[in-house]
């Protein structure tokens, strides 16, 4: 993959380009598979290769995707990767115009409308995964008392873990069991008052 590791969202049409959900499961079905064609990434989420290809063109032209050439062997097919690892924004950066706030608002329910279809589609198949991915799955949560920089901190720190997990698993240098699949880690933090 090229690009930024953790793209920061700032610009208001980036935001709204990411805020489609149909781009959002692209998004995260390319992350998965590293580089596909339209027709491929049409079977994995589910549509039609021209309405895929349409949105691979809209997240090219936002700069979250970016076309494979070196893995084309036929001339008719195009191949695409992501050309960042994941992306994040803030509400508060946008906060001061109203049409940025929105579209961040949009994007965050598109991305959390996703993380929960991938939860609840976890545990309708999670029987078929066996008793080794059921032990291995969690969910869990945990309330803190932190301050807004403890948390910024607890933040990184967690992503310095993810970066890790996330490079092993790309790389073969340790002796894998050959039963690697891909997994889904999604983390909330925020404030609250009980």
């Amino acid at each position: 993959m090229v690009g930024e590791p953790n793209r920061r969202l700032d610009d208001v049409r980036d935001l709204r380009a990411m805020a489609h959900p149909l781009r959002v499961r692209l998004y995260y079905a390319l992350q998965a598979l590293e580089a596909a064609t339209a027709s491929r990434l049409a079977e994995s989420v589910g549509e039609s290769p021209a309405l895929v290809s349409y949105h691979l063109r809209q997240l090219r032209e936002h700069g979250f995707v970016e076309e494979a050439p070196e893995l084309v062997s036929d001339r008719r097919e195009r191949w695409w990767r992501p050309s960042t690892d994941g992306f994040r924004f803030s509400l508060p950066d946008a906060a001061d115009v109203p049409e940025a706030r929105a579209a961040a608002v949009a994007l965050q329910r598109t991305a959390l409308a996703n993380q929960l279809e991938r939860v609840e589609a976890w545990r309708d198949e999670q029987p078929g995964w066996g008793p080794a991915w059921s032990r291995a799955a969690f969910s869990s949560d945990t309330l803190l008392r932190l301050s807004p920089d403890e948390l910024e901190a607890m933040h990184e720190e967690i992503q310095e873990v993810v970066r890790s997990w996330r490079e092993r698993g790309r790389t073969d240098e340790e002796p894998s069991t050959g039963d690697r699949e891909h997994v889904f880690l999604f983390l909330h933090a925020f404030p609250f008052r009980p």
